[in-house]
C-alpha cells in the first residue's frame, strides 16, 4: 500500500519541482523578451528559442496539476482526514489548468501585435497568470510535501474505503467544475464567438473542466466496487444519492427545453455546439450540490 503512495506523490513532487523551474524560467524570458517587444525591436534567434520553450513548458503545466491532482485524491485512500489544504490543493489544481487558455490567448495576442507594430498591454496579463499559477502550484507542493510528513502513520487498517469524506470531496469537486463549465459556456453564448473558433476550442476547454470531476467519480467507482462487503453505499449514502438525482432530472430538462425553444430559429448559433456541454455541466452541479445538501442536513 505504500508503495503505491510513494510512486503517485514521488512523481507529483519531482513534477512540481520541474514545473516550478519552468515558471522561474518564464519570469527571466519574460524579462528578456517583453521589453524589446514593446520598443519593436527586432528579435535574434535566440530570443526565439526563448519563446519556443515558453510554449514547452505549457505541456508541463498541464501534466502537472493532472499528476497531482490523482496524487491527492489518491491520499484519501490513507489519510481519514480530509483537510482543507488537500481540498484547496484540488481545486486549484483544475483552476491552473484553466489559466492555460490565458496564456495561449496572451501570447498569441503579444506577438500578433508586434508583427503588426502595436502592442498594448496584454503582455502585462502574462505576468499576472505566472504568479496565479505559482499560488496554485505552492499550495499544492505544500500539500504534497504534508502527506509526505504523515507517511510514516499510514497503518493498512485506516485505507479509506466506504467513507463519507470521499463522498463530499467527488461533490465538492463536481460543483467547481459544473461552475467553471456553465461560466465558460455562458461567456461564448453571450459574446456569440465564431463558429469556427468556438468549434475547434471548446472541446479542449469541455475536456479540461470534466477531466478532474470524471477521474475522482472514477476513483470513487472503483473504490467502492472494491467493497468486500458488496454495498456500493450505506444507507444514507444511497437515498441522498436518489433524491439528487431526481432533483437534477426534474431541474435540468425543463430548464434545457426552454434553452431549446428560445434557440430553435437560430441558424448555426453557438448553441448548436453548447447545448450539451452546458446541459452536462447543469446536471454535474445540481447533482452534486443537491448531494451535499441532503448529506449534511441529515
Amino acid at each position: 500500500m505504500k508503495k503505491g503512495f510513494l510512486i503517485t506523490n514521488g512523481l507529483a513532487l519531482f513534477f512540481a519541482i520541474v514545473s516550478i523551474g519552468w515558471l522561474i524560467y518564464d519570469f527571466i524570458a519574460y524579462g528578456i523578451l517583453f521589453p524589446k517587444i514593446r520598443r519593436l525591436e527586432p528579435l535574434t534567434a535566440t530570443d526565439v528559442n526563448l519563446d519556443r520553450f515558453i510554449d514547452y513548458g505549457l505541456l508541463i503545466f498541464l501534466l502537472f496539476p493532472i499528476i497531482s491532482f490523482i496524487a491527492i485524491a489518491s491520499q484519501f485512500r490513507y489519510f481519514r482526514k480530509a483537510s482543507a489544504l488537500r481540498v484547496i490543493a484540488l481545486i486549484l489544481g483544475m483552476f491552473s489548468c484553466l489559466l492555460l487558455f490565458a496564456d495561449i490567448a496572451g501570447l498569441s495576442d503579444v506577438f500578433n501585435e508586434y508583427e503588426k507594430g502595436n502592442v498594448a498591454g496584454e503582455w502585462k496579463l502574462l505576468y499576472v497568470v505566472a504568479a496565479l499559477r505559482a499560488l496554485c502550484f505552492l499550495a499544492i507542493i505544500g500539500c504534497l510535501i504534508e502527506a509526505f510528513k504523515q507517511y510514516r502513520k499510514i497503518r493498512t487498517e485506516d485505507k479509506v474505503l466506504k467513507d463519507e469524506v470521499l463522498f463530499t470531496l467527488v461533490h465538492c469537486v463536481g460543483v467547481f467544475c459544473g461552475l467553471a463549465g456553465l461560466f465558460f459556456s455562458n461567456v461564448a453564448f453571450i459574446f456569440r464567438l465564431a463558429h469556427p473558433l468556438l468549434y475547434y476550442t471548446f472541446p479542449i476547454i469541455f475536456a479540461l473542466t470534466l477531466i478532474p470531476y470524471g477521474l475522482l467519480a472514477a476513483y470513487w467507482l472503483i473504490t467502492l466496487l472494491n467493497e468486500k462487503s458488496g454495498d456500493l453505499y450505506d444507507e444514507k449514502q444511497f437515498q441522498d444519492i436518489s433524491k439528487a438525482g431526481l432533483l437534477s432530472t426534474l431541474i435540468t430538462v425543463p430548464f434545457l427545453a426552454m434553452i431549446y425553444v428560445v434557440n430553435y430559429n437560430v441558424p448555426r448559433g453557438p448553441i448548436e455546439i453548447l447545448w450539451f456541454p452546458f446541459y452536462l455541466y447543469f446536471v454535474i452541479l445540481i447533482f452534486s450540490l443537491t448531494s451535499l445538501y441532503f448529506s449534511w442536513r441529515d
